[in-house]
């Protein structure tokens, strides 16, 4: 499978958006109803942050907080690194092993069209991309 771009990759999945005043409740509520492992938090059309199911478990429920009272806004990730539609595949794998993280918010024209996850990008992606970083190193 060729991908021309991030946005092939994403396809027409749709995604989650929250307002950060959404309660954690409401947020697991809506992200179980999608299927979805993460949210993209949006405040006046921009992403203001990302919801993981881990920021639920570990940043919420681990620290005793209350999920009907505590706002996605006080344990999702402010201002995550984003990647436009029309980036490569291999740069959304550069992102994503530099940062560190699984889940990777799409933009298209400034607006968020997505979320892309580690396990969306084809294995053989991921191995040429280590190959061609073992060829570059001295």
């Amino acid at each position: 499978m060729i991908l021309k771009n991030v946005e092939a990759l994403l396809g027409a999945r749709s995604f989650v958006s929250l307002s950060p005043e959404t309660t954690v409740r409401a947020a697991s509520r809506a992200m179980a109803q999608a299927n979805e492992r993460a949210a993209l938090v949006t405040d006046d059309g921009r992403v203001a942050g990302i919801l993981s199911e881990r920021d639920i478990v570990h940043d919420c429920l681990g620290q005793g907080m209350d999920p009907d009272t505590t706002t996605v806004a006080a344990v999702m990730t402010a201002d995550p690194i984003t990647i436009d539609a029309a980036d490569t595949v291999a740069h959304a794998i550069e992102k994503m092993l530099e940062g560190g993280f699984h889940h990777l918010p799409v933009l298209k024209a400034g607006a968020p069209i997505g979320t892309i996850y580690s396990d969306d990008i084809p294995e053989e992606y991921r191995l040429l991309l280590e190959h061609f970083r073992e060829l570059r190193q001295p």
